[in-house]
């Protein structure tokens, strides 16, 4: 199996899934009433910022990590 290396150009895939995993926590958590507003308020956010640039090595952070520096932002 070919291994594929994350870059700039492809990082972007890996996003909605963690999008959507910090977005239901911060429903399940009361933080904010529907699964709309939640998203907007993870694209909205430093930590999403950080995820889109390869560099920062951000989409190597498990959902925890990425969503205690969420709350700790808000």
């Amino acid at each position: 199996m070919k291994q594929i290396k994350i870059n700039q150009d492809n990082v972007y895939l890996l996003l909605p899934n963690k999008v959507a995993q910090l977005a239901n926590r911060l429903v399940d958590n009361g933080l904010v009433s529907d699964e709309i507003s939640a998203i907007r308020m993870v694209y909205n956010s430093s930590v999403y910022a950080k995820l889109e640039i390869e560099q920062t090595k951000y989409w190597w952070l498990g959902i925890n990590a990425l969503y205690e520096e969420l709350i700790e932002k808000l």
